[in-house]
């Protein structure tokens, strides 16, 4: 579970049983983000979808080189018709030999990636700090715009990265795939800043 509040103790947040991993609460298939939660009584978490990707597409088993993908928007890893499942994710702290995605499919469970959506609140100006321990490619955008890329990582060692946010609330974007093969490691933890991550509030959209 990821929960930050350094400096503002006064701005406690619940932390309520999180829903069951394969149902997420109050969920609208067709949303990323949904709308900032309620600070003050919200879930510590992530909204994650995870995805299947063939054994054809051109981007699995790329050559040595080959360039590493840039911009995640500009992928289709993440296009709803890959989509496999989707489950509340209360930690990204998600370890080696890890492998979620198994339909049946050729290939599986290698070749899939995941996307994680949730809101971040920076309770002042802050130096946010995270910590990615990666096998594969991943990105972390907040307030949709990259603020760490790994992509085509081969190093599990824990690494750290820091970005700046003003005082606010903004989305947080955590993405990961995982396209060679035989290794898969990921973890994820924010570790520094004045700063709340909890699940989007789907409710009403």
């Amino acid at each position: 579970m990821i929960l930050l509040v350094l400096a503002c103790s006064e701005y406690g947040v619940r932390e309520p049983d999180p829903p069951a991993p394969a149902d997420p609460p109050g969920v609208d298939p067709d949303a990323d983000f949904g709308k900032p939660p309620d600070w003050q009584d919200c879930y510590a978490g992530y909204y994650g979808q995870y995805y299947n990707l063939p054994v054809d597409h051109p981007d699995v088993e790329p050559e040595a080189d080959t360039p590493a993908p840039g911009d995640p928007d500009a992928l289709d890893w993440w296009d709803a018709s890959r989509l496999s499942y989707r489950q509340f994710d209360g930690s990204l702290d998600l370890g080696s030999n890890w492998w979620p995605v198994d339909d049946g499919l050729e290939g599986d469970p290698r070749y899939f990636s995941v996307r994680w959506t949730a809101w971040i609140r920076a309770w002042s100006g802050t130096q946010v700090a995270v910590q990615l321990s990666v096998e594969g490619d991943a990105w972390v955008l907040a307030d949709k715009e990259v603020v760490v890329a790994l992509p085509a990582s081969e190093d599990p060692a824990a690494q750290t990265f820091d970005f700046s946010l003003a005082g606010g609330q903004y989305p947080f974007d955590v993405r990961f795939a995982q396209r060679s093969g035989d290794l898969s490691t990921f973890r994820f933890r924010v570790i520094g800043g004045d700063v709340s991550v909890c699940y989007p509030d789907f409710s009403g959209d």
